[in-house]
């Protein structure tokens, strides 16, 4: 039987597409004929390498399409991602803009230069004076971050009863005040609020016009 005979019946047999009697007949020739052996492991062999090799290429292939599907899911998330952020920063630019511009607002018709001559109850001038230095100090720095925590030091002293801050207490609604506008201007507007509320309570009525308007 010559080589093409021998190559074409181990290709059928491997493709399985002989008959029974045909497979008989040729693993009985199989295990007689020696170089039909060899040539058949030989081709076995180069089948699986082939068919191996297929399933390397194919698996890349699926890793490639897995990856460049990734790829683009990252890319779709960023740029949602980065239009939600812009939209978002958008938004919450805005709305920081309009509550700044607004307590600016609320402070302007607020606030008024104080007159240390109207000043009510003690006899310490000298406090009466640092006060409304304090207080105009409100009104015409841009930085009023020290002024709050010279007022607020001084506000926390007349709630603790400190002996140290007695002779201010006679000034405490007005101490509250400034200090409230001051953390206004200063756009902290949740203290502002607790020290209105504080006023109000105590039936100061433009603490309570103040606190509607924030």
């Amino acid at each position: 039987m010559t080589n093409k005979d021998n190559s074409e019946r181990i290709e059928k047999y491997l493709r399985e597409q002989m008959s029974p009697e045909e497979s008989q007949a040729f693993l009985n020739d199989l295990r007689n004929d020696k170089e039909l052996r060899e040539e058949a492991q030989m081709m076995a062999l180069l089948i699986k390498e082939i068919k191996e090799e297929q399933d390397r290429q194919d698996e890349a292939v699926a890793q490639e399409i897995a990856a460049a599907k990734r790829r683009a899911k990252t890319v779709r998330l960023v740029r949602w991602i980065v239009s939600a952020a812009a939209i978002f920063a958008i938004i919450f630019g805005a709305n920081l803009w309009y509550n700044s511009y607004k307590m600016d607002k609320v402070f302007d018709a607020y606030y008024k230069p104080y007159d240390a001559t109207k000043a009510r109850g003690g006899d310490d001038k000298a406090i009466k004076l640092e006060l409304a230095e304090l207080y105009n100090k409100v009104g015409t720095e841009s930085d009023v971050a020290p002024v709050i925590t010279q007022l607020q030091t001084i506000y926390d002293g007349i709630l603790a009863n400190s002996d140290e801050y007695a002779d201010y207490r006679y000034d405490e609604n007005d101490i509250a005040w400034y200090l409230a506008l001051a953390y206004i201007k200063d756009h902290q507007k949740d203290k502002a609020k607790e020290l209105l509320k504080r006023l109000a309570e105590q039936g100061v009525a433009e603490a309570s016009e103040l606190l509607k308007e924030l």
